[in-house]
C-alpha cells in the first residue's frame, strides 16, 4: 500500500488526480476521503501498525510509530521482511491458523531482566510475541499481536505493535516491593495476621511458629479459633473480637492484651496492634501479635524483687529498732520480778512502809514504779508489733486486693518506713531530714492496691534521702523533703479526652479532662541533669557507685502507677538545687 494519499489517487484505475476531482466520481471522492481519514487514525496512534504479506512476512505499510519502533523510514521498512525492522524475529515463523489446544510455544522462557513466557496462538488465529527491540537501546519492550486477515480473496497479516516499557518496569517494581514486603513480613519477630471478613488469610513464619499451625491451617481460622472461648479480662472471646474487628474497620487502631491458644492447648498472653488498610479497593486489617508471657513475668519478678530488695534494705534498721523495745520489755519485766521477789531488802522494806491493803499496794507500786514499767511493757509491744506488721504488709506480694484510700496515710506509712532504713556504711538517715506537710484537706481517696502504692512512694523516698547525702549543704541550708498531697484537673501535656479505653485488659487511663490526686516528693538534694532526668525511668539506669543499686526502683514505680493503676509519674528538677517527683492517680469518682 503506497505511503501517502496522493500517490494512491494517481494510481487508482488509472485516473490522474485532475480526473478524481470530476463530479462524476462522487463515490471515487467519498471512498478516497475514508481512506484518508483512515490513514491519518493510524498515524496518530501510539501503536504500531504494520500490514504484512502473509506467506513472507515482508511489510508491505507501516504506519509512523512503527517506523519509530523499528528506528527505519518508511521507504526503508516496507518492502522488507519483518525481521528487519524486529531482528529478535529472525527465523521465527508465526502459526496463525489452528486452534489453540495443539499450539506450542515457538522458544523456550526468556531470560534477563524481564520474562514473559509467549502466547501460543489462539483459536481465532492471532499470536502475541514480546521482545526487546536493540535498535532502541535495549531498553525498549514491544508487544507484538499477529492476526491473520482475507482481503480480496488474497491472506495478509496484521502486526500490532505496543510499547510495553513502562507497564513492565512498573510490575517488576511492583514485584521487587512485594519481594521486599514479603521479606520484611518474613522476617519479623513478632507474628503477623493479615484478616479479611473475619479470617486470617495470611500469616509469617513467626506466628505459624507461635501458635504451633501450619500456614494453610491459620489461613481457615478466625482470631477467635485461636482463643479460649473466655478472655481472663475481657469477658466472652466472640462478643470482644466482633468489637476490636468493628472499631478497627471503621478506622480506629486498636491495642489491646489478649489471651491465645497454641496448638496444644496451651495459653500464652499477647498485646495486639489491630489496623486498617486497603488494599485493591478492599479493606483489610493488619494484627500484629508479640508475645508478652515473659515479659509479664518478668515484670512481676521485678516487682516483687524489688519489694523483697527494699525490705532488705530496711531489715537492719527495723532489726535495730527492734531490739530498743525488745530490751526495754525484758528490763522491765526482770525488774518487775526482781521488786516483786520476797527476801529482797529493798521489796521487803517497801512493802513493810506501804501495808497490805490494796490502797498501799498502790501506794507500793507508785513508790516502785511499777505502774511506769507496765507501761513501759505495752508501749514497746505495741511498737514492735507496728513495725512487724509494716514489714509483712510491705513484703506481700503485689496481687493485693484493691481498695479506696487515702494517699496521705499511705504516704505517712512510706515516712515510717524510710524512718527504719538504716544503712549501714552511714552514709544516709532519713530521721535526720526535715519532712514538711503541705496536705490539702478534702482530698479525694484512690482507688489502687495500698501496699503497691506504698512501695511507690517509699521508692522515692529513699531516692531523695540518698540524694541529699551526696550534697554539701551552706551553713544555713538544712536537708529538707516537702511531701505535697492535692488534686489536679487533667494531665499537661495528654490531649482532651485522650486515654485507653475500658476493656483494653489493663486499667483504663482517664484523660486530660479527668480528675486526678497528685503526690509530689520534692528534696533540696543536688536534682537531676537534663540527660538523668530523661532516663531516670529506664531500668537498670542508676546514678549510684556499682554495688550500691539496681537501678530498678524507679521503673518498677513507673510500671505500678501508669501500667497497674492508669496513673502517670513524673520528674522535675533544678540541677544543684532541688528535685520533683510527681505521682498522679485517678480520684474516685463519686454519683451524684
Amino acid at each position: 500500500m503506497p505511503k501517502r494519499s496522493d500517490d494512491l489517487r494517481e494510481k487508482l484505475i488509472g485516473l490522474g488526480q485532475a480526473s478524481t476531482r470530476k463530479s462524476y466520481y462522487p463515490e471515487l471522492k467519498e471512498r478516497l476521503q475514508q481512506l484518508e481519514l483512515f490513514r491519518a487514525l493510524l498515524e496518530s496512534a501510539g501503536d504500531g501498525v504494520l500490514l504484512l504479506d502473509a506467506d513472507t512476512l515482508v511489510v508491505l505499510d507501516a504506519n509512523g510509530a512503527a517506523c519509530r519502533f523499528a528506528g527505519l523510514p518508511w521507504e526503508a521498512l516496507t518492502g522488507r521482511p519483518l525481521a528487519a525492522a524486529f531482528p529478535e524475529l529472525a527465523g521465527w515463523k508465526p502459526r496463525l491458523t489452528g486452534g489453540a489446544e495443539d499450539a506450542e510455544p515457538q522458544d523456550g522462557p526468556r531470560t534477563g531482566a524481564w520474562h514473559m513466557a509467549d502466547a501460543v496462538p489462539t483459536a481465532t488465529g492471532e499470536e502475541r510475541r514480546l521482545i526487546r527491540q536493540p535498535s532502541q537501546g535495549g531498553g525498549l519492550w514491544l508487544e507484538l499481536a499477529l492476526k491473520r486477515h482475507d482481503i480480496g480473496g488474497r491472506p495478509y497479516v496484521s502486526c500490532i505493535a505496543r510499547d510495553v516499557s513502562e507497564r513492565l518496569r512498573a510490575e517488576e517494581e511492583l514485584r521487587e516491593s512485594e519481594r521486599k514486603y514479603r521479606a520484611l513480613f518474613e522476617a519479623a519477630n513478632d507474628a503477623i495476621f493479615l484478616i479479611r471478613d473475619g479470617l486470617v488469610r495470611d500469616a509469617n513464619r513467626r506466628a505459624c511458629e507461635l501458635f504451633g499451625r501450619p500456614l494453610d491451617q491459620l489461613t481457615s481460622m478466625a482470631p477467635r479459633d485461636l482463643s479460649p472461648p473466655e478472655q481472663p479480662r475481657s469477658g466472652d472471646t466472640r462478643l470482644v473480637e466482633e468489637m476490636r474487628l468493628a472499631k478497627a474497620l471503621g478506622g480506629e487502631p486498636q491495642f489491646f492484651e489478649w489471651t491465645h491458644l497454641r496448638a496444644d492447648g496451651s495459653p500464652f498472653d499477647c498485646e495486639i496492634s489491630l489496623s486498617r488498610f486497603t488494599l485493591r479497593g478492599e479493606p483489610w486489617l493488619i494484627a500484629i501479635i508479640r508475645d508478652v508471657t515473659e515479659q509479664k513475668k518478668l515484670r512481676e519478678i521485678m516487682v516483687q524483687t524489688e519489694k523483697m530488695m527494699s525490705v532488705g534494705g530496711v531489715a537492719a534498721g527495723m532489726a535495730h529498732e527492734i531490739n530498743n523495745p525488745l530490751s526495754a520489755i525484758t528490763q522491765s519485766a526482770q525488774n518487775l520480778q526482781r521488786r516483786l521477789a520476797p527476801g529482797v531488802p529493798d521489796n521487803e522494806a517497801a512493802a513493810l512502809m506501804a501495808g497490805v491493803d490494796l490502797e498501799r499496794v498502790q501506794h507500793y507500786f507508785e513508790l516502785r514504779g511499777l505502774a511506769k514499767l507496765v507501761t513501759n511493757i505495752r508501749e514497746a509491744c505495741a511498737r514492735a508489733a507496728d513495725i512487724v506488721r509494716h514489714m509483712l504488709d510491705f513484703a506481700r506480694r503485689s496481687d493485693a486486693e484493691r481498695s479506696e484510700c487515702d494517699l496521705s496515710v499511705l504516704l505517712d506509712r512510706a515516712v515510717e518506713l524510710a524512718e527504719n532504713d538504716y544503712d549501714l556504711k552511714k552514709r544516709h538517715d532519713f530521721r535526720n531530714i526535715r519532712i514538711i506537710r503541705e496536705y490539702t484537706p478534702g482530698t479525694p481517696r484512690v482507688e489502687c492496691a495500698p501496699t503497691e502504692i506504698e512501695q511507690v512512694l517509699f521508692n522515692l523516698l529513699k531516692n531523695a534521702s540518698q540524694a541529699i547525702s551526696r550534697k554539701t549543704y551552706p551553713q544555713r541550708e538544712k536537708p529538707r523533703v516537702i511531701l505535697r498531697v492535692g488534686t489536679q484537673r487533667g494531665v499537661p501535656g495528654l490531649p482532651e479526652g485522650a486515654g485507653r479505653s475500658d476493656g483494653s485488659g489493663e486499667p483504663a487511663t482517664p484523660g486530660a479532662d479527668a480528675d486526678y490526686v497528685r503526690v509530689e516528693v520534692e528534696d533540696n538534694g543536688p536534682g537531676m541533669d537534663e540527660r538523668t532526668r530523661v532516663r531516670a525511668f529506664e531500668p537498670f539506669f542508676t546514678t549510684k557507685p556499682p554495688g550500691e543499686g539496681t537501678g530498678l526502683g524507679l521503673s518498677v514505680s513507673y510500671f505500678i502507677v501508669s501500667r497497674n493503676h492508669g496513673g502517670h509519674i513524673m520528674v522535675e528538677s533544678q540541677p544543684g538545687l532541688w528535685c520533683r517527683f510527681t505521682v498522679l492517680l485517678p480520684a474516685v469518682r463519686r454519683g451524684a
